[in-house]
């Protein structure tokens, strides 16, 4: 019994030791690991369907266009300025798409410029029940982006929906 005690009191007397060694003030995850270093690209957090999210290949303009309208159908404001060149049919449409879902916030996925000259993001709104994933694609009209389509696939339920698209995530990413 004595020897468990004193194997006890080592293992809490060596624990902060090696919780500080490498990290600063104790932290789980060390500083090196959290931010990139000099020289090094950002690291953007990934959803686990469309990939990773921000800005991609696609022109700035293109990505806070593409920001802009995907907010205005989440707050379902008609009267967006994202919205002026779309089809006022077109977009009770996707309004009416939408609405099952009740989506309560949007994922943007990294963007990509297209072989014609468009620019496409994957997207994804989600719900308290259920989520729907698509691909907005975007063309640079006169003097600005507008929207040429948006395709959405079938809503699935956010409990067993995602099951399709399951992954390992390496230790790394399990951070973030």
């Amino acid at each position: 019994m004595k020897n468990m005690v004193r194997l006890a009191i080592f293992f809490c007397a060596a624990m902060p030791c090696a919780a500080q060694e490498g990290f600063a003030g104790g932290e789980t995850v060390p500083e090196i690991i959290r931010r990139p270093q000099r020289g090094e690209a950002f690291r953007y957090p990934q959803d686990t369907v469309i990939g990773p999210l921000g800005q991609g290949d696609a022109p700035e303009e293109a990505f806070l266009f593409a920001r802009n309208f995907l907010q205005g159908l989440l707050s379902q404001d008609r009267e967006a300025r994202a919205f002026a060149d779309t089809d006022a049919d077109f977009l009770s449409e996707l309004f009416g798409l939408l609405k099952p879902i009740e989506p309560r916030r949007f994922r943007l996925g990294g963007g990509r410029e297209e072989p014609d000259g468009s620019v496409s993001f994957l997207v994804r709104f989600i719900g308290r029940e259920q989520w729907v994933a698509g691909e907005l694609y975007l063309q640079f009209g006169e003097d600005h982006w507008k929207l040429n389509d948006i395709v959405l696939e079938e809503p699935r339920d956010a409990v067993t929906g995602g099951q399709e698209y399951r992954f390992d995530f390496s230790p790394y990413e399990r951070f973030f």
